[in-house]
């Protein structure tokens, strides 16, 4: 396999050790960013060898994360960065066709979960709902999940990415900008939804993030 299966992490959650063995065991390498946790820190250490860790001194926001984590794999040989969560709402099954479905079209690839199934907590549904709609108005991408962490994304879009404005949340949907921007196709896989304890792990704050959300989908990349 030509990807790598990249998780940042803030306070790692118990399922952590288990995703990335199961990760491992499915032919991945793996790359655990720590953005400056500050609690549960001794399960990283309990992480199997072979997994490479880099680390913030502080928190500095998962958009920082992923732009170390690129910085690092530019100099390495991998073909594309599959990211995922690690508080257990990816299924290692999902992350590896994600990943399949990257390599097979050679185009960033979104995990997507459905909004309008039962059981999803209201903040995430109507969130995501009113940002699809943005999304396909002013960018012309029909995505069933703007929030979606599970994202492959290839290698000639790194470079990119790593100059992209953003730090925090509002990071990741700068993509949706700089993919129109470079005429770039968006493919999407299907992938089961869980939300663990009604998303009581998400560092997402609905309203101050939803402003900067906004904000930075309209101030270019």
């Amino acid at each position: 396999m030509n990807t790598i299966a990249v998780i940042p992490v803030y306070n790692p959650e118990p399922g952590l050790k288990a995703l990335v063995e199961g990760l491992m065991a499915r032919g991945f390498a793996v790359l655990v960013v720590d953005d400056g946790s500050r609690l549960d820190r001794d399960r990283f250490a309990a992480l199997p060898p072979g997994v490479k860790i880099l680390e913030h001194g502080e928190n500095r926001g998962k958009g920082r994360a992923i732009k170390t984590a690129l910085e690092y794999l530019s100099g390495t040989n991998s073909g594309f960065a599959v990211f995922c969560d690690g508080d257990g709402q990816h299924r290692i099954e999902d992350i590896l066709r994600v990943a399949e479905h990257a390599e097979k079209t050679g185009n960033t690839t979104f995990g997507v979960r459905d909004f309008f199934r039962a059981g999803i907590p209201l903040r995430s549904r109507f969130g995501n709902i009113w940002t699809s709609g943005v999304m396909r108005l002013f960018f012309g991408f029909r995505i069933g999940d703007t929030q979606t962490g599970l994202r492959a994304i290839p290698r000639r879009l790194w470079p990119a990415m790593i100059r992209m404005r953003g730090e925090r949340f509002e990071y990741e949907v700068k993509m949706f900008p700089l993919l129109k921007k470079l005429d770039e196709p968006l493919e999407q896989v299907p992938i089961e939804t869980i939300y663990l304890e009604q998303n009581r792990t998400s560092h997402f704050k609905p309203f101050v993030d939803s402003v900067k959300i906004y904000r930075a989908l309209f101030s270019g990349v």
